[in-house]
């Protein structure tokens, strides 16, 4: 009788323990399929057997897990946080948990509870450091605390990290949130076959204001023995995310090869896409005549380039002309690393190294290219040389040759 009832309890253990082995193949099999689903975009398919496999087994945390990943790979990250937290509530701590907990936050644009969920997977040991240091240098900056994401950046156990290029950018990218003012200097020189060099130089300071943008300008030339002096101002008004209007006012003091008083206006619209269209106008008036000029751009990103064409339609007493510049750029890393390509015909009054009163300087036919790296050199300043020729027609029939050097640098300051 003892050997029976010995006998009868091995066999309920082990009925137990196959039925138990049994139901865990099932579940996995059942999981596996759900991942199959999801991984062809099927998501209603993989959430019913997902559920499926979970009613098989509830204290599968993993597979909470995955239904979270699921609903927000569907941008329904209020239904992903749910299950989320169903897992955490079976105290279920694995990294997945934290990976996906915060990759959700992320989607969701809630950088402050990134922030603090970040907090709470370094607390529980979560492993992938260089993950953590990502999300939350995305949540400084999208919450505009940048000093705090370039101190976390310069922690000792982060600088290791900083090699990597995505991580290395996305600090740059915080200095130059944070630092909104921007001294810059410029020089250019034309020179001509048989003719005086020509000089440009100015100074430049930018400024944020709010969501807007001030720059003021200082401009000196030197050009056919005349020197002037030009003091500008542009404002760049915010309007929307993708909408801003720019205005300008300049005053020449000598009005000799500066217009006396310059005036203009632009609106810019930002379409998806990486498309950009403006449409204003330019005022100047000279000593000895007053002119208006019409302008336009259009811009499109496709990918790292940078394709833009502008129009110049120069209205003036007694004559019209219409002059175009096209421009393209590569970048590199980020928006200050790029090279240029910039191609022109005709001149416009609207140039600031070319404008002159001269009446018939605007319809004289002109042809432009010039190539220009900018290079960042660090986090707070940046270089730029460019080299261009034009073949243009200084008098009617009569052509020469200008070449130009330009270099220019800026600084990025607190």
């Amino acid at each position: 009788m003892k050997k029976f009832a010995i006998r009868l309890i091995w066999g309920f253990c082990f009925f137990g323990f196959y039925t138990t082995a049994v139901a865990q193949v099932n579940v996995d099999s059942i999981f596996q399929v759900a991942n199959t689903y999801a991984k062809q975009h099927l998501y209603v398919d993989a959430i019913r057997t997902a559920n499926l496999a979970l009613k098989t087994d509830p204290k599968r945390g993993d597979i909470l897990v995955f239904i979270a990943n699921v609903y927000s790979w569907q941008d329904k990250n209020d239904s992903a946080l749910i299950f989320l937290q169903k897992a955490k509530g079976m105290n279920y701590q694995h990294a997945d948990l934290y990976e996906s907990w915060m990759n959700v936050l992320l989607r969701s644009h809630q950088y402050q509870s990134l922030l603090l969920m970040s907090d709470e997977a370094e607390k529980q040991g979560y492993p992938n450091r260089e993950d953590l240091l990502h999300k939350r240098l995305i949540a400084y900056s999208d919450l505009k605390e940048y000093t705090k994401g370039i101190q976390l950046a310069a922690q000792p156990e982060n600088r290791s990290y900083i090699k990597d290029p995505s991580l290395n950018g996305m600090i740059t990218d915080l200095f130059i949130k944070r630092n909104t003012n921007i001294l810059s200097a410029y020089y250019t020189l034309d020179w001509f076959d048989h003719f005086t060099p020509q000089h440009l130089a100015s100074l430049d300071y930018s400024t944020k204001l709010g969501e807007n943008t001030l720059v003021v300008h200082s401009n000196f030339a030197h050009r056919f023995g005349l020197n002037d002096l030009q003091l500008e101002s542009d404002f760049y008004l915010h309007v929307s995310k993708k909408q801003y209007m720019y205005f300008n006012y300049g005053y020449g003091f000598n009005a000799s090869l500066f217009s006396r008083n310059r005036i203009g206006y632009e609106y810019y619209i930002s379409f998806n896409h990486g498309f950009e269209v403006s449409l204003g106008g330019r005022y100047m008036q000279y000593p000895i005549s007053k002119l208006f000029i019409v302008t336009a751009h259009a811009g499109k990103y496709v990918g790292k380039s940078w394709f833009s064409l502008r129009p110049f339609y120069v209205i003036k007493k007694g004559m019209k002309s219409l002059s175009f510049i096209g421009d393209y750029k590569l970048y590199g890393e980020n928006q200050f690393d790029y090279w240029s390509v910039e191609v022109g015909f005709g001149n416009s009054p609207d140039d600031i190294y070319a404008t002159s009163q001269t009446n018939g300087f605007n319809q004289l036919n002109a042809y432009k290219i010039e190539l220009a790296k900018n290079i960042l050199i660090n986090r707070i300043s940046e270089f730029h040389i460019g080299l261009g020729y034009t073949r243009e027609e200084y008098s009617i029939n009569q052509f020469r040759n200008r070449y130009t050097l330009e270099a220019g640098y800026k600084i990025h300051l607190k």
